[in-house]
């Protein structure tokens, strides 16, 4: 992408995601004091998938998406002992640097009381294009998948129970 105004950029990346299928709005609450500009981005439903597109001084464009654990699997994931949320934590980790390997990557609360995870891909405006920025979004959406299946892989009873209360057979 070839140097322009923030506003400009903003408005490329927000027809690329938008011509793509994904919901765009701007969201200028809540960016970092580096920021130039923001943008909420939501896969279309089912799913709908929150992350955010910024736009940083210097060039820089970073996508991220942070994970919340529901406060049921806070709960459950606290009631583990000490050694289990380090490997929990650790498995966690390693299955999300293998869907993205040029992620930043931290889950919140440390090795010991994960409460969610927060992943970035940090992009210089030179090596943007839209098929660049389209795979980001997606391995972002695969990240949220990756930390929700880990966390039905280890309670496996907490979604076998809650589907069978609810109607629809979605996953999500």
């Amino acid at each position: 992408m070839r140097t322009l105004a923030p506003q400009s950029k903003r408005d490329i990346i927000a027809g690329w995601l938008s011509s793509a299928g994904y919901l765009v709005t701007s969201s200028n609450t809540g960016l970092p004091s580096a920021a130039n500009w923001g943008l909420l981005v939501t896969t279309p439903p089912p799913m709908q998938v929150k992350l955010r597109v910024i736009g940083l001084r210097g060039d820089k464009i970073t996508c991220n998406i942070a994970v919340s654990f529901s406060p049921r699997h806070r709960e459950l994931v606290e009631k583990l002992g000490t050694e289990e949320k380090v490997k929990f934590s650790s498995e966690l980790m390693l299955k999300l640097l293998g869907i993205c390997p040029h992620c930043r990557i931290a889950i919140q609360g440390g090795l010991q009381a994960p409460q969610a995870v927060i992943a970035e891909i940090l992009l210089d405006e030179g090596e943007l294009t839209k098929q660049r920025l389209l795979d980001d979004v997606a391995r972002l959406v695969n990240i949220f998948l990756a930390v929700n299946s880990m966390l039905w892989s280890l309670f496996p009873r907490e979604h076998t129970v809650r589907q069978k209360k609810e109607e629809t057979p979605s996953f999500m």
